[in-house]
């Protein structure tokens, strides 16, 4: 199979084949419909790895796509970096529906949460493979709305409240993203990738500042549909809740592999849109230091399992981040040093003329090297790791039944297998030498390094006070960026140690847990097993494992002139780069022991002082409570409420005047008691009929019905209804006018 379209389509085609056999009366349906998702993941793998060795092999690769779609047809592209995403999607759905067999073997929606599955494999694999802007945007919507049903998987209050905010910043991201999409075509003309990034190229020459500042607007709108399913700060919220309620198996795709379409998203958007843009490239280094620092701050202080893992994930995407920033830093740099751009006119002549020394352009060549290979390997370390490491929550979840610390301490004693996985993982995206973390993790802290000494060596010249700031904020940056890798030991420490080093509270509990011996099924020990296994390989060979991935992804995008020359090994355990593992290392035994050993477990801050493991990071800093659906939920309803009620309030009055005055009302030949002219007349009609029926029946004892009250009461309820509605519909036709003048407003401002 050479074609990308088919890897893409056959996940939904395949969902009519999975509809029929869920419709079959009998009782292996539940495992026919496992199998097929088994099945569906290994053809995806096969396809995806045929393509990599075709393109390896020099086979062109056939470019199809559906004309039509939405006015400008999807299509679909193949290109290294593309390749080894499309591999690690289709090996994660792989290795997760062999360990969903057991996992989801007692649950009464297995059938829902395969077929959605498979819909969000599909829909994964179209936004990896998109050529263009429209159709990532396509199937990125479709992604969030299939994934949205594993959140809600368990249709519990708390699974149903995690999934709404999912939904919410979902649709709102989505909204976002597709705002940045039109700017983008009315700026640039094309969604196509390709002529993204040189007609963006051409406008930057151009000196069209107007137009890169509406480019700067519509890379800020697709970041925050981008970076929401990234899990970046601030729009992160809805990442605790719905890692720990979704299904194992889920999570580990939401953090391994759905967190990273969010990044290629800003990625794209990075090297496309804004090509070589370094205020960009701050903004995104600012956003990735605070939500790598403040995600390895929840997570160290979280007495949840699952959380802690839920809050990991969102500290080592803000290491991504920053490595996206730092490329577009450098990338700003390198087309500076080759004389394709000048620098803007107040930074003076002179930074072009040191940028352009041999020596700066090869320091600067080799560190945006080191942040696009860093940024690369570290999200393909990042979801190696975190596979592993959810899938044995999973394991925990099913033997235990739940995620709190303090219920879980020693079930992994005597457990060797899940020591081994466990540590392998932890370590490894603890940056621990030797293993895969560490070599990502240099990459990317050598390049922020590099900048920063290549900034240094303006001191004492003529352009030092131009640099001084930004080589001053990249001290900072390197500091926070050890600091979070300490972090990670430190509530990875405390996660091993609560498994396999101390002994729960309850003896007969800790004798259970000792004694079950089968607490995995083959298949699942065996999903685990060979997402570990490439962990020791990639950090104990770096320059022939990881080196290699790195190259044959590595998206150059106008600049592999700049990079052909950079081909030597990099010394990744020499003194200068263990350092630093060396300090984050310390840094995470010094916050293990402070936060952990004495804040969480001696309880010194809680008010809690019973035995165990307390949270302590304050609740009164929920984001996702406080901020968000307090202005979201509550306030913003209450000030669109009175709005509308003032404005209804106008236009009762201004009818009421009308009447009183153009409009009059006409008077009444005689006054009714009740009702109106027709009820009036209908009553008094059906009395006088009654009335003749006695007398000609000669019938006695009449007594009147007070038909005319009856029908006044019946047309009060009718017309009641039909105000009702007239104040219902005067609401929608406020909100409506409301969304048409901003939706108008935003066309004049685009055109």
């Amino acid at each position: 199979m050479r074609d990308t379209f088919w890897i893409v389509l056959f996940p939904f085609v395949l969902c009519a084949v999975f509809w029929l056999v869920s419709h079959v009366k009998t009782r292996e349906k539940k495992k026919a419909c496992a199998l097929i998702m088994i099945l569906a993941s290994a053809v995806e793998l096969a396809a995806a790895l045929s393509l990599v060795v075709c393109d390896l092999r020099g086979i062109p690769m056939d470019i199809y796509g559906v004309p039509g779609v939405g006015g400008l047809g999807l299509h679909f592209m193949y290109s290294g970096f593309r390749g080894i995403f499309g591999v690690l999607t289709a090996f994660a759905w792989l290795v997760t529906s062999l360990f969903s067999y057991e996992y989801m073997k007692n649950d009464t929606h297995v059938i829902k949460y395969d077929l959605f599955n498979l819909l969000t494999l599909g829909a994964t694999m179209g936004i990896f493979y998109a050529a263009d802007l429209f159709t990532l945007f396509f199937f990125f919507e479709i992604m969030s709305f299939t994934s949205f049903v594993w959140v809600a998987h368990r249709q519990t209050r708390e699974a149903l409240y995690a999934a709404g905010t999912y939904l919410g910043i979902a649709i709102a991201g989505g909204m976002a993203i597709l705002m940045g999409v039109f700017m983008v075509y009315s700026r640039l003309g094309t969604l196509s990738f390709d002529g993204m990034y040189e007609n963006a190229v051409a406008m930057v020459n151009s000196g069209s500042k107007a137009d890169v500042t509406w480019l700067f607007v519509a890379a800020g709108c697709m970041f925050v549909g981008f970076g929401a399913k990234a899990s970046a700060f601030p729009v992160h919220v809805w990442l605790p809740q719905s890692y720990t309620e979704a299904p194992a198996p889920a999570t580990a795709l939401l953090s391994a592999i759905l967190s990273k379409t969010g990044i290629f998203g800003i990625l794209l958007v990075t090297l496309d849109v804004l090509p070589m843009q370094g205020s960009w490239g701050v903004f995104l280094l600012m956003i990735g230091i605070v939500t790598m620092v403040l995600g390895g701050i929840r997570g160290v202080m979280s007495s949840n399992f699952k959380t802690t893992l839920a809050y990991s994930s969102m500290s080592q995407i803000g290491f991504i981040l920053t490595g996206v920033g730092m490329q577009s830093l450098l990338a700003e740099c390198l087309v500076i040093a080759s004389g394709m751009r000048d620098v803007d006119a107040s930074w003076g002549v002179g930074i072009n003329e040191w940028y352009m020394e041999s020596e700066n352009i090869a320091e600067i060549t080799k560190a945006f090297g080191m942040a696009v290979n860093g940024t690369c390997l570290h999200m393909l370390n990042h979801s190696l790791v975190k596979l592993v490491l959810f899938m044995v929550a999973g394991v925990i979840v099913m033997q235990v039944g739940s995620y709190e610390l303090n219920q879980i301490r020693g079930f992994g004693r005597k457990k060797p297998f899940l020591l081994v996985t466990f540590l392998l993982a932890a370590a490894g995206v603890g940056g621990i030498p030797l293993l895969n973390g560490y070599v990502s993790k240099t990459l990317l802290h050598e390049s922020i390094a590099k900048y920063g000494a290549l900034l240094s060596l303006a001191e004492g010249s003529f352009i030092e006070p131009m640099l001084s700031a930004t080589s001053a904020m990249m001290r900072v940056v390197e500091i926070l960026f050890l600091f979070s890798g300490g972090l990670t030991v430190a509530y990875m420490t405390k996660l091993f140690v609560v498994l396999f080093v101390e002994k729960n509270s309850d003896r007969k509990v800790q004798e259970s847990y000792e004694a079950r011996k089968k607490y995995a099924s083959m298949p699942s020990k065996f999903a685990i097993a060979v997402c570990a296994l490439p962990i020791p390989f990639i950090g104990a060979l770096p320059n022939y494992v990881a080196k290699p991935i790195a190259e044959y992804g590595l998206v150059r995008f106008g600049l592999s002139a700049l990079l052909e020359h950079q081909q030597e090994n990099i010394p990744y355990y020499s003194l200068e780069n263990l350092s630093g593992a060396l300090i984050s290392i310390t840094v995470g035994v010094v916050v293990y022991f402070l936060v952990v050993r004495v804040m969480m477990l001696r309880g010194v801050f809680s008010h809690n002082k019973e035995e165990g493991y307390h949270e302590i990071f304050p609740a009164w800093l929920n984001m996702e409570k406080y901020v968000y659906r307090a202005v979201f939920y509550t306030a913003v309803p209450f000030v669109l409420g009175i709005i509308a009620r003032i404005l209804d309030s106008i236009v009762d009055t201004a009818v009421v005047i009308l009447r009183k005055t153009v409009y009059s009302d006409r008077a009444l030949p005689y006054e009714l008691p009740e009702g109106n002219r027709v009820t009036h007349r209908i009553g008094y009609t059906m009395e006088r009929v009654r009335l003749l029926y006695y007398a000609v029946m000669r019938k006695e004892g009449y007594e009147p019905k007070n038909y005319e009250h009856k029908l006044a009461m019946k047309g009060t309820d009718f017309f009641e209804n039909f105000r009702i509605i007239e104040r219902s519909l005067s609401f929608g036709l406020f909100m409506f006018c409301v969304g048409l003048g901003l939706t108008m407003i935003y066309l004049l401002m685009v055109n």
